[in-house]
């Protein structure tokens, strides 16, 4: 049983617990305690002047970042933005759902093929289903950790599916 227990624990990501007597507890930890994305992405990241500006201003300095091992490079202008994606290798780019229409075509045109991951700021439901239909991933703010983590991660998985068509 002790064996079934710890294998259990194993494959799940919890940590084992031992506690009085013979009763094995699975402590579950979350996931930003044990960040460990798909794939480490490059992210572009492209504030513009929305609500989620300052959100995605301050993204790179974010200790999960480091830890997931993400690198992001911010631009602040649309020439910036142009010029970062015609020389740089990006997985994805982080821009407000305001900017998001306008950027598409580019982001996609780029050499890298980096995939648009919009931030939505403070949506409904219904706007949040909305954006996932168009852009097929979606990075809703303010959220937790595993919220951001996951939404680069659902980002990287569509460039694999991408690249692999």
């Amino acid at each position: 049983m002790r064996k079934l227990l710890i294998l259990a624990g194993s494959l799940l990501g919890g940590t084992l617990a031992f506690a009085c007597g013979d009763k094995v507890m699975l402590v579950m930890g979350s996931r930003s305690s044990q960040i460990k994305p798909v794939h480490p992405a490059s992210i572009l990241a492209y504030p513009g002047h929305s609500a989620s500006a300052p959100l995605i201003r301050n993204l790179p300095s974010q200790p999960w970042v480091k830890k997931a091992g993400h690198r992001f490079q911010v631009v602040d202008d649309p020439q910036q933005l142009d010029a970062a994606l015609k020389v740089g290798k990006y997985d994805v780019v982080v821009a407000d759902i305001a900017d998001a229409p306008g950027l598409s075509q580019e982001v996609w045109s780029a050499a890298s093929k980096p995939v648009l991951l919009p931030v939505l700021y403070a949506a409904s439901k219904e706007e949040q289903s909305a954006a996932r239909k168009k852009f097929h991933c979606l990075l809703k703010a303010p959220a937790s950790v595993d919220n951001y983590l996951d939404g680069i991660d659902q980002a990287i998985e569509l460039k694999l599916k991408k690249m692999t068509r």
